[in-house]
Formats: C-alpha cells, structure tokens, sequence
C-alpha cells in the first residue's frame, strides 16, 4: 500500500482525550505539516501544538505518539494524536490531517493493514474485533486468548504436519526410484489424530460462541411466583415492577447482566396460566415463544405453596428442553419440596450464589478453562473446521480402500487449503473484504 490514511480512533462523543491515528508512508510528513513537532526519528511521546494547515491557527495542544515502521499496529509509519476529546475539535484535527495528504481510512483498515504486513493472522483479527465488543469477563478472557493466537498456533500445526506428509508424498510420486513412499501407519496416525483434535475444536466451539454472543436465560412460571423478584435480584438493581397482585407482568421485560462472568439476557415473562384477558393473554402467548429460543429457562416455582396444574405444565413444555427448576421464597414457611431444584429467596438473596453456579453448569460453563483448552468462537472458523473434517474423513476412507498414495494426496491438499484459509495464510480476497467490513473505522 502506498497511501497514508486517518481517522478518529476513539468513540464519537465527548471525552477527556481523543486519538486521531495516521499510518502510511507519509504518516510523519503529514504530521509535521500541521504541527510543531518536526522530529519523528524515534518511537515516543512529543508534546506539540497543532494548527490549521492554511491559516496556521492554533487548534489544540496535543501529544503525538510515534511509532516507526515496522514496531507499530499496522507495520507502517504511524503518529497518533492525542487531543482534547472535544467532539468538534476531534472533527476539525481529522479535517487538516486530511487536508495535509492523508486520506480517510476504510472501516477495518488499520488493521487489515496489519494483517497484510503479517502482524495479525485472521483469527487474530477477528479476535481484535471480539476485544473490542466484549461485555464480560468470561467473553473479553476468550478473545485475550485467541488475540494471543491460540487458535492460530493449533492450525498452523496441523497445516504444518499436513504440509510435511504432503511434500513426502508427493516427492516419492515424482521419485519413485530414489524416494521410498511414507508410511501408511504413520498418515494413518496423522489423520486419526487430527479427526480427534477437529472433534474436540468443534465439541468446545459451542461453549466459545455461547461466550462471545452471551446465553439467553427466560425466567417463566406461573403468576406470582417471583419472577420478576428473581429477574431483579439477578440484575442486581430493581427493573421490574413487583407487586402481590398476580399478572403485574403482561410482556416480556429483556435486561442485560453478568451471572459468573458470562454476559447474559434475562427475560421476565407473563405468568403462564389461563386467562380471558386478551392483554395478559397476548403476554403469555409471547411468554411461550420465549422458551422456545432461550439458551436455558429458569422454570420459578412457589416454595410456599403446593404444585398445581400450572406448574405440572410448564414442566412438561420443557421436558426436551434446557430448564432449570427454582423454587423461590424459601424465606417463607415452606409447604413443599420441589425435587431437583435450587431452592432460593428473591427477597434476600439466600442461595443466589448457587443459583448462579448451577446456570453455568447447565449450560456446561461452569469449568471452562483458556489456559489448557482452545474455544473457537467464530462460525467462519467452524465452518471451516466442519468443512476440513468432513474432507479428512474422506482421506481416511480412501487410505482405507486404496494403497497407493496418488488417491490420498488431492484430499491432503484441500485440508491444508481450508486450514489456510481459516488462519488467513491462504485466503482469497473476497473472504478478507468481508471480515473486514465488520469492523469500526478508526480500528
């Protein structure tokens, strides 16, 4: 690339700070142009004052932080300027950088940059962009870990024993005479391993996506149960209307919150019952689609008061399907037991720590660890993953049925293609255009 582009890197809005960020080869004379430091021999912080390229008006005292090629984000030459975080003034410095010769980054561009000076793999970038809209623990952990390249150090290992038997193969096909053919034992090895190491990113793949995107968790129950206790209980801070008057809830009510580190939706819903009130019945209609798309559904029962048909039927709607049974106000006299239940207060939060840890394990959250195992969560990868699995069962097949070595070789090739194309070392650009078009210009 032989232009320099800009663009405003922090959020619009108003702040303490702002960064205006420029890379390309011209990054430091379009720099100098529109202010007073003139010196970018060295990485490093420079205070200076910027003005308008024409008038020489002072706009801002700023500090400009210099990176020289290649130890910067993108490769190139880049000067971030840290101004006041005045959204005109941020407007009005990205407007001289652009009258100086710099030109208007595309979204993604810093860092599709990046990716083609070799400074990111796409799983690396696609990390970049889970970082920056991580909301929670459990789901920016996930994306440290695959901006770290975890996943990229797995597939290039296996590319890189793909590429390995491939080249031996290929040279005893092209020299039969003086090569001797690889072991069938050992491609045989190769590919059994590899089919269980692919089963293993996939099974794990559900729990990466489930962490980056976040789990839907429905709170349904007949009236007055305390759902809506419950859902603000959950939330930390009172969202929902609580009143002792059954059916005060005649739609759903989403909020978002963090349960052990996963970002979550809580969704409060109408009492399930029979009514003729044509309101509350819309509400319970859209109460029961709620469980049909929830990630888990916490089925509240009255621990003060005996099962009753509404109860028997709402367990039985979710018999196929993830529930969680939570039998509520057990500050109150108790009058029965609900089996294979977490039993808690709403009203004083007895048991909600155990409540907490039992919806991680439902959804099998509760002993993840980034350290030892590797979660993929991007459906790109997966499909990609499913895609070379289904290839190597068919290499396993043809080392089944065929003892020569010209009838494995096409499927090892396309295994190594699709490898490359999840990291990105083989990629076509239309793939790279479209990650890209996701991101945030000034990223």
């Amino acid at each position: 690339m032989n232009n320099t582009i800009a663009a405003i890197a922090t959020p619009p809005g108003t702040g303490g700070v702002a960064i205006v960020r420029i890379s390309g080869p011209d990054a430091f004379t379009v720099a100098a142009k529109i202010s007073s430091v003139k010196n970018f021999d060295k990485n490093t912080i420079k205070p200076g004052v910027l003005f308008e390229l024409n008038t020489k008006n002072v706009i801002d005292k700023v500090l400009l932080s210099v990176f020289k090629a290649p130890n910067s984000y993108t490769g190139e030459d880049v000067v971030e300027i840290n101004c006041h975080g005045s959204y005109y003034l941020t407007q009005k410095l990205l407007t001289e950088v652009l009258k100086a010769g710099a030109r208007l980054a595309e979204a993604g561009e810093f860092t599709k940059r990046a990716f083609l000076a070799g400074k990111l793999d796409l799983t690396q970038v696609e990390a970049v962009a889970d970082t920056i809209s991580a909301g929670s623990e459990m789901s920016l952990s996930l994306a440290l870990r695959h901006l770290d390249g975890d996943v990229r150090q797995k597939i290039r290992q296996i590319r890189a024993e793909f590429l390995q038997i491939l080249s031996e193969i290929e040279a005893a096909l092209d020299y039969p005479e003086e090569i001797p053919d690889p072991p069938l034992k050992k491609i045989r090895l190769l590919l059994q391993n590899t089919q269980k190491t692919f089963a293993q990113l996939l099974a794990d793949s559900d729990k990466g996506l489930l962490i980056k995107s976040g789990a839907v968790i429905v709170l349904a129950g007949k009236p007055n149960t305390g759902k809506s206790s419950l859902f603000n209980a959950l939330l930390k801070h009172n969202k929902a209307i609580v009143t002792e008057t059954p059916g005060t809830t005649r739609d759903a009510l989403e909020a978002e919150a963090q349960i052990g580190g996963l970002r979550v939706t809580l969704v409060d819903t109408a009492g399930l019952r029979e009514t003729q009130d044509a309101v509350e019945k819309l509400g319970v209609e859209r109460s029961r689609a709620h469980l049909q798309t929830a990630d888990l559904t916490l089925a509240v029962f009255d621990a003060a008061s005996a099962v009753t048909s509404e109860d028997q039927e709402l367990l039985a709607e979710l018999q196929d399907r993830p529930h969680l049974r939570v039998a509520n106000k057990i500050d109150l006299p108790a009058k029965i037991e609900f089996p294979d239940s977490v039993s808690v207060s709403a009203k004083t939060g007895q048991n909600l720590d155990l409540l907490a840890a039992k919806i991680l394990e439902k959804l099998d959250l509760r002993r993840v660890d980034f350290s030892k195992n590797i979660y993929i969560s991007s459906l790109r990868q997966k499909d990609q993953l499913i895609r070379a699995e289904k290839i190597l069962i068919k290499a396993l097949d043809a080392l089944e049925s065929a003892a020569y070595l010209d009838a494995l070789a096409p499927y090892l090739k396309e295994i190594v293609t699709v490898l490359g194309e999840l990291t990105g070392d083989a990629v076509s650009g239309e793939i790279i255009e479209q990650i890209f078009a996701n991101f945030c210009v000034g990223k």
